[in-house]
């Protein structure tokens, strides 16, 4: 090739740049005729960005309050999991609860959380955050089974443990998996604590191991999963700080 061609080409490669998404005229009147499916569209469109557009936090969080304050679910859902990350958690336990009104169940387990962990005006109260869990486990919510048995394997509150349940629970979600290699690696991590705290420290060694051995695999930050393994072969079950 030209040299000069080349130079030329090089150039008009660097200075690209991704513009602003402008939302086109059409998407905004389905939205102002009431569509609320397409600005929750629009909103997730902002939040990802492309190839060829920036990416807008904030004109996204605009449009996901305008698709939620239409009355769609998901939005709600979603708006509640970024109000809950930005530790807005007054606001975001409306709209989980209003989410949840509407059928959607992975709110339920973060409701779940703000119980245990006393967020959002609400008391520390493990029981009733149990309650939650278990209503979130019965419309198959799979976070809800993990974060369930952890708690109850490890809470610093003895009041709040019970080893042999968090053994049924993670013993249930274990076995909605087709194969273990297709079990996420956080899944993995609590059932070894489970087994910890059920004295099996020997399978609580093996299934932590064998994680490690994956991730490293995958060039994954391992400093938890190794902190707990250690705890394991000093035979002691992990009790959360």
């Amino acid at each position: 090739m030209n040299i000069k061609l080349f130079i030329l080409l090089l150039c008009a490669a660097c200075s690209y740049a991704k513009e602003d998404f402008i939302v086109p005229d059409a998407l905004i009147s389905q939205v102002e005729n009431g569509n609320a499916e397409v600005a929750y569209f629009i909103a997730s469109t902002l939040f990802d960005g492309s190839d060829d557009f920036n990416a807008d936090y904030d004109e996204a969080m605009i449009w996901l309050r305008k698709a939620a304050d239409m009355g769609y679910p998901h939005a709600m859902e979603d708006l509640a999991y970024e109000l809950n990350v930005e530790a807005t958690e007054d606001e975001a336990l409306i709209w989980m609860q209003r989410a949840a009104n509407l059928g959607v169940a992975s709110v339920l387990e973060l409701i779940a959380s703000y119980h245990y962990h006393g967020k959002a005006g609400f008391e520390k109260n493990c029981q009733t955050a149990y309650q939650w869990y278990e209503k979130a486990e019965k419309k198959g919510v799979e976070l809800a089974f993990n974060n369930h048995a952890w708690n109850l394997a490890t809470s610093k509150d003895k009041h709040c443990r019970n080893p042999e349940k968090a053994l049924r629970i993670i013993s249930e979600l274990w076995s909605t998996f087709p194969y273990e290699k297709s079990i996420p690696f956080y899944i993995w991590d609590t059932k070894a604590a489970v087994l910890a705290s059920v004295a099996d420290f020997n399978a609580a060694i093996k299934l932590q191991e064998w994680v490690i051995f994956e991730m490293n695999q995958r060039k994954l930050n391992l400093k938890n999963y190794q902190i707990h393994l250690d705890t394991y072969k000093l035979r002691k079950a992990w009790i959360e700080k």
